[in-house]
């Protein structure tokens, strides 16, 4: 099981508490969050809409993995698919999704599909060397704020939850024009391939 210590909680939140639990072989994060110094109560309670399937890929700036001051945004993945995948190396099932990451790389060309794999290490030092040893196809970026920042506000929320709550492994695919295709949240049973199958083999074939 996944050391539920590795964790990164840094960002816009202090923990009043920390409630990690196993379920269907994910991890879930229940962040119940209170204002850091300096913010309002208003500011604190604030949280980032989510992505959402038909609709316009939430915005981001992240920071790429190996070389902090390069940024990476949806600009970047203009006319083709983006597969943004959340992972660490202490999830477990993250892990167990490369093989099919793999596959996909092989089946589908890079002007088709790209893929960002975005890191939420407690350190980035702990995923390079992950990294280093393991191949992960795609380019890769650091979710520095954790799964409490705004990056995890908006990619890995739990479908039917609360706010407060994330988790990963989580997928989202993003269209060529921008738009939310599918998301592959936590707990969810879809197969990665089959949906990419689905959105890409016609253009591909094309």
């Amino acid at each position: 099981l996944p050391p539920f210590h590795e964790a990164s909680l840094d960002g816009m939140y202090v923990l009043s508490r920390r409630l990690c639990h196993l379920k269907a072989s994910v991890l879930i994060l229940a962040l119940p969050a209170m204002p850091l110094l300096g913010l309002t109560a208003w500011e604190a309670r604030a949280q980032p809409e989510p992505a959402k399937v038909g609709e316009e890929v939430p915005s981001f700036e992240i920071e790429a993995l190996r070389d902090s001051g390069r940024t990476v945004t949806p600009s970047d993945f203009e006319g083709r698919y983006v597969l943004l995948n959340l992972w660490a190396t202490w999830c477990a099932p993250c892990i167990e999704k490369i093989p099919d990451l793999q596959e996909a790389r092989q089946r589908y060309s890079e002007e088709n599909l790209a893929i960002l794999n975005v890191s939420f290490d407690r350190s980035r030092s702990k995923a390079t060397t992950f990294l280093d040893k393991r191949e992960m196809p795609g380019s890769h970026a650091y979710a520095s704020g954790g799964l409490g920042g705004e990056f995890g506000g908006k990619f890995a929320r739990v479908p039917g939850e609360s706010a407060s709550m994330r988790g990963i492994p989580n997928l989202t695919l993003v269209g060529p024009e921008g738009k939310v295709a599918a998301i592959i949240g936590v707990g969810d049973s879809a197969d990665l391939l089959e949906v990419l199958s689905k959105h890409l083999s016609r253009r591909q074939s094309g």
